[in-house]
């Protein structure tokens, strides 16, 4: 938990400055600013695999989820923050995501176990499939996707998500974008985060924790911090 510990501390904020500053060893990647009063910095550390990277993402009230997928896209680490709840996946996986058989194929199925530091298992079954929709956003080229999952819980049931997402191939990892989810119980979510502003290193927000659309407080609403494919 010590190296949980430096991310959080890492990502707080800083009376001097807005930006959001990597732990030792790492390097920014890029900013996205999305929809949903969400931005998400991406960024890679030389103690990782290749291909490894990491994701903070911040809303009005700081920092919420930290993540970290390998090259094909599999859910390594996942951390909800505030309160801390860590997960990491079970190795081998039954059917591991990849992105190279999405890009390949056109579809990719998965279905892997991440296991929580209480105790709590999650199986998460689904899929990923290209629409074969390319989109330019802030002149970044996506590649459309749908997918859907179920998560089958040893403490919280069986809950389900799907909606659409988008591909970087340049970034090499999936983007956030609109959802459903239904809980165990089967109330219903929808929410939406699809990315309106890349920013690379030198340009003006780089690595800012302040998200910038849709913050109003008419527009804020509760969003379950579930991932779908995006991580």
């Amino acid at each position: 938990m010590i190296r949980v510990a430096a991310l959080i501390l890492m990502a707080a904020p800083a009376a001097a400055s807005d930006a959001f500053i990597p732990p030792v060893g790492c390097e920014g990647v890029v900013t996205v600013q999305s929809r949903g009063c969400e931005v998400d910095n991406i960024y890679v550390c030389t103690a990782d695999a290749p291909g490894d990277s990491w994701r903070v993402s911040f809303d009005l009230d700081g920092p919420k989820f930290i993540g970290r997928i390998d090259a094909e896209t599999q859910w390594m680490e996942s951390i909800d923050l505030f309160p801390t709840r860590r997960e990491v996946i079970e190795q081998p996986a039954a059917d591991p995501a990849s992105l190279s058989e999405l890009l390949d194929t056109g579809t990719d199925a998965f279905d892997f176990n991440m296991r929580g530091d209480g105790g709590e298992v999650t199986r998460v079954v689904g899929f990923d499939q290209l629409t074969g929709e390319e989109v330019v956003i802030d002149d970044e080229p996506l590649l459309r996707t749908q997918f859907s999952a179920r998560y089958e819980s040893t403490i919280t049931g069986i809950t389900r998500i799907e909606g659409t997402e988008y591909v970087s191939t340049r970034l090499g990892r999936f983007l956030a974008g609109s959802y459903r989810f239904t809980s165990a119980d089967g109330a219903v979510s929808e929410w939406a985060n699809d990315p309106i502003e890349f920013i690379y290193p030198g340009e003006p927000g780089f690595f800012s924790r302040t998200p910038l659309y849709e913050c109003e407080a008419s527009l804020a609403r509760f969003t379950p911090i579930i991932k779908g494919a995006d991580q």
